[in-house]
């Protein structure tokens, strides 16, 4: 699951924003959050990359502005989730719309590696810095010792 919030991550380094744990505020979240929905489609790419010729598909999509409580915990959300819902604004089945066609339907089911849009399905691209098959390679194979260690650790 991507997002728009994406196109601003604020920097990217697979190796130390995978492990990243430090303490954060309101202001460094949206870089945070913006980072690891690029890392979602990045990874998606490079999963589809490593999975090709195997039948199975890896794409990500951004499912559009919903009102699904991610923020309640920011001064005001409350009331401006309220406002939204009775404008009709952010409905989630909007959203899981994207996530259910690309599951379901019979067009997608060799499409893979694609980043898809709420609106229409249309394919949009990675957002810079995560564009590019090194760089979401780094980010596979930093994924992959990450986990090796964890496996390590809980085996």
């Amino acid at each position: 699951m991507a997002s728009e919030a994406a196109r601003r991550p604020g920097g990217l380094g697979p190796a130390r924003d995978l492990a990243l744990t430090d303490p954060y505020g309101r202001r460094a979240s949206t870089h945070l959050y913006g980072r690891t929905k690029l890392m979602d489609i990045m990874f998606s790419e490079e999963l589809a990359r490593r999975l090709a010729g195997t039948g199975v598909t890896a794409n990500s999509c951004d499912p559009g502005f919903n009102t699904t409580g991610l923020g309640r915990d920011l001064p005001g959300a409350g009331i401006l989730a309220t406002v939204l819902t009775r404008a009709g604004i952010g409905d989630p089945r909007r959203g899981a719309g994207i996530i259910v066609r690309l599951a379901t339907d019979p067009a997608f089911a060799t499409f893979t590696g694609g980043y898809c849009s709420v609106k229409n399905a249309r394919v949009l691209q990675c957002p810079p810095p995560g564009r590019g098959a090194d760089i979401q390679r780094e980010l596979g194979d930093e994924t992959s010792r990450f986990l090796e260690k964890i496996l390590e650790v809980t085996l």
